[in-house]
């Protein structure tokens, strides 16, 4: 299962932080905040500053349900423009990671495009 959008509303409550807040640290919009909360899943350059932002692992953040306990080892960084490295971090954990919020993004993409069409037949 796929915890993502989830996560980041918990993680922005968790630090007390509104969308507007949370999208001038991630250098995006709110309607961006608003809408990984509803599922879209970020660019790969926004991933990535999530990631330093909240110190937590790509992998965690896709795969574990924070309301259920946070990752051992979770902080939130001072610097949110300072790269969070953690030390056991395997690549390949990281790749299949970003893949499985590909085909996510994918999937989501899919329906948008399926609802899409379903009310334009609907209007003619």
């Amino acid at each position: 299962m796929n915890y993502f959008s989830k996560n980041i509303k918990f993680l922005r409550e968790e630090r007390k932080l509104g969308q507007s807040e949370l999208a001038k640290l991630l250098k995006v919009s709110r309607d961006n905040v608003a809408s990984y909360e509803r599922g879209s899943i970020p660019k790969l350059d926004v991933l990535v500053r999530i990631v330093n932002l909240f110190h937590i692992d790509l992998k965690d953040l896709v795969e574990k349900d924070f309301e259920l306990g946070l990752p051992a080892g979770y902080t939130v960084a001072a610097d949110p423009d300072a790269p969070y490295q953690h030390t056991n971090q395997n690549e390949d954990l990281t790749l299949e990671s970003l893949q499985k919020l590909v085909k996510i993004q994918e999937k989501y993409i899919k329906t948008l495009e399926e609802k899409i069409e379903a009310n334009s037949k609907a209007k003619r």
